[in-house]
Formats: C-alpha cells, sequence, structure tokens
C-alpha cells in the first residue's frame, strides 16, 4: 500500500469533478420508520458470512429533529461486531453526524458535518487524531453516504453518458494522515457505469432492477488499487426512491432479505 501511495504522490494523480457533496439533502431518500436487512453472501466459499440490520427513525435531541439510520453488522450466530449511526437533519435531509464503531478492532471513528466542512474524529487503541476536510474545496463525495447519493442521481447517471464524480474515503484519509502525506490523495475520482436492466425477487414481491458498476476513472488506479476496495456493484430498484437491493464488493454479496416501509 506504501508503494502505491508513493506512486500517487509522484504522477500527481489528484482529481476534480463538479461540487456536489456540500449541504446536500437527500429528503427525498429518508424514509423514517423503514427497516431493512442484508444477508453477506461470499461469492468464493459459497456461504453467508453475516448480516446487516438498518433502521430509520426519527429523534428529537436539544430540540432538534433528526432522521438516523442505525446499522449493526453481526456474524452469522449474531453477534454485532460493528455498529454505525448517520443522523440527518429532518427538515432539510443534510447529513449532521456519522459514527462508526468496529468492536473487534477497539476503533471508532466520528465525522460531523458543518456547511461544507467535515470534522474528523479517530479513537483507536486509546490514540486520537483529529482533523478537517473542505468537501467543496476537494468536491468530494462521503463514502459514507455514497448510497444515498446514488439513489438520489440514479435517473442522471442512467440518462448521462460518461458520469463522474470524486469519491471521499475517509479510512485511507486516515491512514494517509499517519503516515504524514496528504489527505486529500484519499479523493478519488469514480466513474459510474451502467449495467443491465432486470427484474428481481424482493421482500415486497418482483421489481424492476438497475444495477450500476463505480470505479476509478483513471485507468492506472484500476490497474495499481486493491479492486475489493475500489470496485462497487450496486442494484436499486429502478422505480424511485430508488431502494438498495444488491451490493457487490470484493468477494462479499449483500443480498436483501427484508424490507418494511412506513405505512
Amino acid at each position: 500500500m506504501q508503494i502505491i501511495i508513493f506512486i500517487l504522490l509522484l504522477t500527481g494523480l489528484l482529481v476534480q469533478a463538479e461540487s456536489i457533496f456540500a449541504k446536500e439533502s437527500f429528503r427525498s431518500e429518508l424514509l423514517s420508520g423503514s427497516k431493512s436487512s442484508f444477508k453477506h453472501w461470499n461469492l468464493k466459499h459459497s456461504e453467508i458470512t453475516g448480516h446487516s440490520h438498518y433502521s430509520h427513525l426519527e429523534v428529537t435531541k436539544d430540540g432538534k429533529t433528526f432522521i438516523v439510520e442505525k446499522n449493526e453488522n453481526t456474524k452469522p450466530d449474531g453477534e454485532v461486531f460493528t455498529r454505525k449511526t448517520l443522523w440527518f437533519d429532518a427538515d432539510s435531509g443534510v447529513p449532521k453526524w456519522y459514527e462508526e464503531e468496529d468492536l473487534r478492532k477497539d476503533f471508532r471513528i466520528i465525522n460531523t458535518y458543518s456547511g461544507k466542512v467535515m470534522n474528523t474524529k479517530l479513537e483507536k487503541s486509546g490514540d486520537v487524531l483529529e482533523f478537517e476536510t473542505d468537501l467543496s474545496k476537494e468536491e468530494a463525495v462521503p463514502f459514507e453516504v455514497i448510497i444515498y447519493f446514488l439513489r438520489k442521481h440514479l435517473d442522471r447517471i442512467l440518462q448521462t453518458e460518461d458520469y463522474s464524480f470524486t469519491l471521499f474515503l475517509p479510512l485511507l484519509a486516515l491512514e494517509l494522515e499517519e503516515k504524514g502525506l496528504p489527505r486529500s490523495m484519499s479523493m478519488i475520482l469514480m466513474m459510474v457505469e451502467p449495467k443491465e436492466k432486470f427484474s428481481i425477487d424482493t421482500p415486497l414481491g418482483k421489481m424492476k432492477a438497475r444495477k450500476i458498476l463505480i470505479l476509478p476513472k483513471s485507468g492506472f488506479l484500476r490497474a495499481i488499487l486493491p479492486r475489493e476496495k475500489t470496485h462497487f456493484e450496486f442494484t436499486f430498484s429502478e422505480d424511485a426512491p430508488h431502494h438498495l437491493l444488491q451490493f457487490e464488493a470484493g468477494e462479499t454479496r449483500h443480498l436483501l432479505t427484508k424490507l418494511i416501509l412506513p405505512e
């Protein structure tokens, strides 16, 4: 990984795209009261390796109302190994707070969004690292909101011949920070490649679906970066609000097993 980062630094492959994230609203994609679950299917060994459980609730805190996405990832026996929460302002649909806790590695990351600036705090094995990122300057979409971003822009993506956006990978930024390298290298210009249209069985019955592939736009980056960390395949329902039906990264495919929508 250090060699890859050094090569990227030398070649100056820092990328930009149109400014998209700063203060972007995902109000139409937020369904308070909804719940969903996915099973993790290992493609290589043909076995279930875990589950993800999501819920979206309206919460009032300090006189303000939020819609909170809660996510727990579990092992096949039900033991929780990661917890994630993503807070949105209920009125505007703008992200405000993200927290991720990995119970296996004594690891916790907190991202707070204030206008165009994202503040990151990492707590790992007793050490604390903090920094901020100007999302509008780097014109980037943080990885934790990528599903909301793709759902919101899916119609435009499918109608655009060459759609791209800059993806910000906070965990890579932390690694770069620890090595004394520029955090801006954690911004990677990604291309979106629409795939086939098909029908798929879901907990709500058969749905028309669209599959899209997300990968680095640079052929050089595609060749040298780990595929499991930079190539993502998403399947969304064709009709709005474009529910996530499947997600694939590396050897794992996440398959929707439960979807409960608010009445």
